[in-house]
């Protein structure tokens, strides 16, 4: 008689045992985690962003690890747990003597590496959440600018990892199927710097800008939108200043070596993949590699846009190559200015006080540039 009994018991051991094992499988779910903007505090002089709930459960505990990018850094101890009273996400007390709330949840941080953040909330009395959404904690953060400036593309992005939402009954554990983790858009400047190099020999060169600037004195910028002399030759439209984002040709007759500086904010508008294309020229902001188009050399008869040929070639950020609307048999191709908005004779009557560009338009208000004055190409400082 004592074989069935430890049969059932094993038996029973055995299904508690099971389930167990079945209520700690993460189960999962839509519930998200959703981060908020960078925000400047100007009482503390931080930035901070907040980590939220975006859920449809209730929980009693949570736990996440945050990965901060090159250029923002925080400490354990700049992360807060929202303690916003009876408007909050977590139960609390108010004592009415102290005026002051006590929580029934601790937060607790860790940096297991220098840009990672361990965060975990649990309950002592494995109380729930009073709210199925709501602010989880903040996490102040210093932004290095010298690390920012070291790279062209801004915009840098927090992603978060590990994360496990608990719920009360049997300690069972929630992971998210997807969670908000989107690049920071706030106006956030910082000071960038691009180095270009013209040459004496070669006199040519690309270059492509994440702000707007002025040309320097020797350099010319042009814009190309079209090819000429059968698909040989490239024409090229100057142009007066660099725009952000815009690629360009650059040619200095002597020769020129420096850099051009500038701010931008994160919350400008710039491509994922830092790569733009304008007529026939496409830049890049951050290194990219290409096996098609052509590229910039100069293979003994002077610098031409060789064709890759599917051979794989490195673009340096803020460089740009050529990129044909339409295929193109020829291996190398020249540049030309283009005649037609070189010099324009934009009027009979033309005096020595009156300005146009090289649409042919009259310039009312002189900026540092290219222009036309009579049928002269003038430079203006």
């Amino acid at each position: 008689m004592k074989r069935p009994i430890l049969l059932i018991a094993l038996l029973s051991l055995l299904m508690t045992f099971s389930g167990r094992m079945r209520a700690a499988e993460p189960i999962p779910t839509t519930d998200r985690i959703v981060l908020s903007d960078l925000t400047y505090d100007s009482d503390l002089e931080f930035y901070y962003f907040d980590v939220s709930l975006d859920g449809s459960l209730i929980y009693t505990a949570y736990n996440m690890d945050i990965f901060l990018p090159e250029g923002i850094t925080s400490d354990k101890d700049y992360v807060q747990m929202m303690e916003l009273g009876d408007e909050g996400i977590y139960p609390c007390t108010y004592n009415k003597i102290k005026k002051t709330y006590t929580y029934t949840h601790t937060l607790s941080a860790s940096q297991p590496t220098a840009n990672q953040l361990r965060v975990a909330c649990t309950s002592s009395v494995n109380d729930e959440f009073t709210k199925v959404s709501g602010v989880l904690f903040r996490v102040y953060v210093e932004l290095d600018n010298a690390a920012l400036a070291a790279s062209v593309s801004p915009k840098p992005i927090v992603t978060v990892s590990g994360i496990a939402l608990v719920q009360k009954e049997d300690a069972r554990k929630y992971v998210p199927a997807d969670f908000s983790c989107q690049p920071f858009t706030t106006a956030v400047p910082a000071d960038r710097t691009v180095s270009v190099n013209i040459s004496s020999v070669n006199k040519v060169g690309t270059l492509i800008l994440p702000f707007d600037a002025e040309l320097p004195t020797g350099v010319q910028a042009y814009i190309c939108n079209a090819v000429d002399n059968d698909g040989k030759t490239m024409l090229l439209t100057p142009v007066n200043s660099i725009e952000a984002c815009k690629p360009y040709i650059v040619i200095s007759e002597t020769g020129y070596t420096g850099n051009f500086n500038g701010s931008v904010d994160l919350g400008e508008d710039y491509a994922d993949d830092g790569v733009y294309t304008q007529g026939l020229l496409t830049g890049v902001l951050k290194p990219t590699v290409i096996n098609s188009g052509y590229v910039l050399q100069n293979q003994g008869a002077g610098p031409k846009f060789y064709s890759a040929e599917g051979e794989s070639f490195t673009i340096p950020a803020g460089r740009c190559y050529l990129t044909p609307s339409g295929a193109l048999s020829v291996k190398a191709l020249g540049m030309q200015i283009d005649e037609a908005s070189e010099i324009k004779q934009v009027s009979e009557d033309a005096t020595s006080d009156v300005y146009y560009d090289f649409s042919g338009r009259r310039v009312e208000r002189l900026e540092r540039g290219y222009y036309i004055k009579g049928t002269q190409k003038v430079f203006v400082k």
